[in-house]
């Protein structure tokens, strides 16, 4: 169970990496209008998926010790939300000013709940 924990914790980060540089690329159109690239798109994706993987093998792994549901669907919420703005706007053309930098905030908002809250105590 901890290969598989590391695996997926690093298959995680990658995801926030993809999505982090999705959103660096799309920085020098700032004024013009930024759009979700495939890099955001495939990170939020990745983050999601290895999560709730993560979760299933902390919740098998640990039974002697509690695992915190509270920041478990605090951290679930937050990148369900970005994974569904990223795919609804993904295809457009033309998105709204506030898509891009909302995703990049809730991603950093996910990580400050990861790093602040204990997810196992």
């Amino acid at each position: 169970m901890d290969i598989a924990e590391k695996i997926l914790l690093v298959l995680h980060f990658v995801g926030i990496g993809a999505l982090f540089s999705g959103f660096f690329y799309q920085l020098k159109q700032w004024g013009e209008g930024m759009k979700v690239n495939a890099g955001i798109l495939h990170g939020a994706w990745l983050m999601l998926a290895t999560g709730l993987g993560m979760v299933g093998v902390l919740q098998a792994a640990n039974g002697d010790e509690q695992v915190n549901n509270l920041v478990l669907v605090a951290k679930s919420i937050v990148i369900t939300a970005v994974f569904f703005v990223a795919y609804t706007y993904n295809k457009k053309e033309v998105t709204p000013t506030w898509v891009v930098p909302a995703i990049a905030g809730l991603t950093t908002l996910n990580i400050v709940f990861a790093v602040v809250w204990g997810i196992v105590s």
